[in-house]
């Protein structure tokens, strides 16, 4: 009898182990970290978390998690990380993609994006699926566009007007040629070096000042070593927000149209969040001690051809008339 009942238990136990098999496993949630290089109040950063909420909020088994402040290096590393699969998902400013898709530089151009309705036709027509496919073939799959606004000079010595006020000023621009050529035609002095370093050289006095759109200045504050905040609008460069494609192509189909749909929500809702804190940011400099003035913005742009050149004899022509064609 007890072996009977012995042998019964087993049988049971050997059932109850072969269903488990044959059963599907319960998928545990995925989650997604995207790094960032602004801080935690960054719009960029305040558009992420939106973004990860809506997400979370389709129930498809995705998390996103947003690890801002450079907790995981520069931009840099972040591209060659997601190039590498090491890094899942960030968001960057297309200068320093350039150092790894040359054509991304074209974005770093003076002076090349008219306005608001000039930058959103860029971004979601050809020129954008052109970027996109480039982007895709270095292992990178660009879920959206970020606005980052006008980029203006700021800096601890004067205020700049004209670009007789940036003879000897160090100014710190991003990691890309195209952009230290642009700052040098302004009359500074270039220098590249990593974001995250900028408020300390600014603070020790190895750099005078930087150019960086009003939000920025003010989220990362650098009115507090910097006096001056001037209107030149010589870039405005768009972000993106990538994903690696090991990492995409991991998702299931519905967790990729899940993305894709929340990814463009993203976008409109950053380009929208973009002009809004902008126009808050200057005024809520001036109540921060800096001082603003208009920049004789003409002057600076007349001083661009050579840049223009210089582009066109590397890349040729093409891209950039398409961008210039766009309405």
């Amino acid at each position: 009898m007890i072996k009977r009942d012995l042998l019964k238990g087993v049988g049971a136990a050997f059932a109850l182990s072969m269903a488990a098999l044959v059963q599907p496993a319960m998928a545990a949630d995925t989650t997604i970290r995207i790094a960032s290089v602004t801080g935690p109040a960054h719009h960029h950063n305040v558009s992420l978390r939106w973004f990860a909420d809506r997400v979370a909020a389709r129930d498809v088994g995705l998390n996103i998690e947003v690890l801002d402040g450079a907790q995981l290096g520069g931009e840099r590393d972040y591209i060659e990380g997601m190039m590498l699969g090491s890094i899942q998902m960030a968001q960057v400013s297309t200068a320093p993609v350039s150092g790894f898709i040359p054509e991304f530089d074209l974005f770093s151009l003076p002076y090349l994006i008219r306005d608001t309705d000039h930058f959103k036709n860029v971004v979601t027509g050809p020129v954008g699926a052109k970027f996109s496919e480039l982007a895709e073939g270095r292992g990178l799959k660009i879920l959206a566009w970020f606005d980052n606004g006008y980029r203006n000079v700021f800096n601890k010595v004067r205020p700049v007007v004209t670009p007789e006020d940036m003879d000897g000023l160090k100014i710190r621009v991003m990691e890309s040629p195209l952009m230290v050529n642009t700052l040098n035609a302004m009359g500074g002095s270039a220098t590249p070096m990593s974001y995250s370093e900028l408020y300390t050289a600014l603070e020790q006095g190895v750099l005078d000042g930087g150019e960086n759109a009003a939000g920025n200045v003010l989220n990362d504050k650098f009115y507090e070593v910097s006096a001056y905040f001037s209107m030149t609008q010589h870039f405005r460069p768009p972000g993106i927000v990538a994903i690696s494609l090991g990492t995409w192509n991991g998702l299931s189909a519905e967790q990729q149209a899940v993305m894709m749909e929340e990814a463009a929500a993203l976008q409109d809702y950053e380009i929208q969040l973009t002009a809004e804190v902008g126009a808050a940011a200057v005024e809520e400099l001036k109540t921060k001690g800096m001082e603003i003035n208009e920049a004789d913005v003409a002057a600076f742009r007349e001083r661009m051809g050579p840049v223009y050149e210089d582009f066109i004899a590397k890349q040729g022509a093409d891209l950039l008339e398409m961008v210039q064609n766009t309405p």
